[in-house]
């Protein structure tokens, strides 16, 4: 790409820049509009690294303001309208002729028609949160109607409009810059640190720097190196010599920007070659939801867990079912022959073809650790693909097939109860090594019986934070569904859910207020329900969980006159908290 400003407009032309093996004509570049007004600049790319998951679509800045009209990306018809008060909010799905659909979240309002078709669903199941399937050809769309206004619902961290295509028959997100939207961007990836792993236990690598010092690579101990560089060339810092013997992985932190964004993405593309021959590739083109929990095998979950880094791996875990791979020669993994030097270079491209390098060498060692293996050594042994049960004194865990994406030795802790448990604390593994799946853990407990339908289980995270998941009691054990490794303990919630007011008291006259507010809230277990009556009758109040506000509308269901309100919210484990108040209308 020149140095001056260019616009962005994804074709099978730009895709052959960044290496592409696409057909010509797979995703139309002229059938889909950006779906606001305004130049596009992100926030979130496609199938950028999230927790637990990779994002699904673009996050499209609106300049920190919520209210922007949202049009229809092409022709088609609203087939599915959400509301919830997390995760995308308010969101429209729209299916078009051609086979794809596309999502619009985080939504402040639908348009008038759907609005009121959405509030008369909510008072007929009594219930804020809908997930609606309207008639087929209720809500035809053209392209370029206004649809929606942006917003920031849900588990939205700002105003955005998040704005998903779709293959409408399996529902598989796909890159919407595939599709001929114009982003500016002449800014290629930046490259920050280079990861080398030991992959087994009879496998080691040394990083020796200019220094002299030195770093010793075991399965246990990964090195990490800093990485500099100019023009789109990054190199190694202050490395004199890498060597290695085994099986040898590699993993990268990189990131990627557009021009006027600012914002950290991710990349497009990600090639990792030995001796000019590519044995690794890496494409954000489209997923299935089914596997983007996979995002933990493909990244270093514990560097991301103790340090915040997205650290990609450049090889497969045993585990990793992801299907974002066009190569994976030896599944990414280096096998080094002594004495023989090996020239390896990454490059990570932005889908607009902007491109940076990163070239190091690794030497070949003798492989001289001897391993005896054997069962005191190996302890308990939890394999990818192979289910687990774990039981110890007061504790069983029982793990699926799908629980692991790599082989470790399985360890486990114990130390007695204190004040804030009713069990000892029980420590499996650490939390630094991911589950896919989630498992059923059970655990021996001494709960008083007023306690026990309010009993649950404690999680503490590698921060120290407590979160507390609604278990079930039963002869002596105390059961969930969890799906993280850490330290777990029985407690119980016993802590009703708070209610407060904020622009109501008891005899207050309303009638110059155009809503009644709460903020509710649950520090143990969660809220779970929340309902407002007006003189008995269930009226709509709506929530936005990250912000705790409970709100109702005046609308048509409260006339003048005097009246009596009561709020109900209930906990994970079934605590109630009841506020009531008179007011006049």
């Amino acid at each position: 790409m020149g140095t001056g400003m260019t616009r962005m407009v994804v074709s099978f032309a730009a895709a052959l820049i960044c290496g592409a093996t696409f057909r010509g004509g797979e995703y139309p570049t002229d059938y889909f509009r950006s779906p606001l007004g305004i130049p596009i600049l992100l926030s979130g790319s496609f199938q950028e690294l999230r927790s637990g998951h990779f994002h699904s679509g673009l996050d499209i800045k609106t300049n920190a303001t919520q209210g922007y009209r949202v049009y229809a990306a092409g022709d088609g018809q609203i087939v599915r309208i959400n509301v919830s008060p997390t995760g995308f909010g308010n969101a429209l799905y729209v299916l078009h002729p051609n086979g794809y659909k596309t999502v619009y979240a985080h939504l402040r309002n639908f348009s008038a028609d759907v609005e009121e078709y959405v509030r008369r669903q909510q008072y007929a199941q009594k219930s804020f949160s809908v997930e609606i399937y309207p008639e087929e050809g209720r809500f035809p769309v053209k392209k370029g109607d206004v649809i929606a206004l942006s917003g920031n619902s849900g588990g939205s961290a700002g105003p955005h409009l998040h704005f998903e295509i779709r293959d409408a028959a399996n529902e598989w997100p796909l890159n919407p810059l595939l599709f001929g939207l114009e982003v500016a961007d002449t800014q290629a990836p930046q490259i920050s640190r280079l990861k080398v792993y030991a992959l087994d236990a009879r496998s080691r690598a040394r990083i020796r720097f200019t220094n002299g010092r030195s770093t010793e690579v075991t399965r246990e101990n990964a090195g990490t190196i800093l990485v500099t560089g100019a023009n789109r060339r990054y190199r190694l810092a202050d490395i004199a010599e890498i060597t290695g013997s085994g099986r040898i992985g590699f993993g990268i932190e990189t990131r990627d920007s557009h021009d006027g964004s600012g914002s950290r993405l991710g990349l497009y593309a990600l090639t990792l070659s030995r001796q000019d021959i590519p044995i690794y590739e890496y494409r954000a083109e489209k997923f299935s939801f089914d596997v983007t929990r996979y995002i933990n095998a493909h990244v270093d979950y514990a560097e991301r867990t103790r340090y915040g880094r997205w650290i990609q791996r450049s090889y497969l875990l045993p585990g990793n079912r992801l299907s974002s791979y066009p190569i994976a020669e030896n599944r990414g993994i280096v096998e080094p022959a002594p004495g023989v030097e090996s020239r390896f270079e990454y490059k990570v491209s932005d889908i607009a073809g902007n491109t940076s390098t990163l070239a190091f060498s690794v030497i070949g060692a003798e492989q001289n650790v001897m391993v005896e293996a054997s069962d005191e050594d190996r302890g308990i042994s939890a394999e990818s693909g192979m289910p687990l049960t774990f039981e110890a004194d007061g504790i069983r865990a029982v793990f699926n097939e799908s629980a692991f994406y790599d082989d470790f030795d399985f360890s486990y802790d114990v130390t007695g109860a204190d004040a804030q448990s009713m069990s000892p604390k029980h420590a499996l593994h650490d939390a630094y090594t991911p589950v896919h799946s989630s498992f059923d853990l059970s655990i021996l407990a001494d709960v008083p019986t007023p306690l026990r339908k309010v009993a649950a289980i404690a999680y503490v995270n590698e921060d120290g934070k407590t979160s507390y998941r609604p278990a079930v009691y039963r002869d002596g054990w105390v059961n969930a569904s969890v799906r993280a490794l850490g330290l777990y303990y029985v407690t119980a919630d016993t802590v009703k859910p708070r209610i407060r007011p904020i622009n109501i008291q008891n005899g207050k006259d309303m009638r110059r207020l155009s809503n009644i507010r709460f903020r509710i809230s649950d520090g143990e277990t969660g809220v779970r329900t929340y309902d407002g009556y007006v003189d008995g009758k269930w009226v709509l109040f709506s929530f936005d969980a990250k912000t705790g506000m409970m709100v109702y509308e005046f609308d048509d269901q409260v006339g003048s006159g005097e009246h009596e309100l009561q709020v109900r919210v209930t906990d994970g484990v079934g605590n109630s908290s009841v506020y009531e108040a008179s007011f006049g209308r």
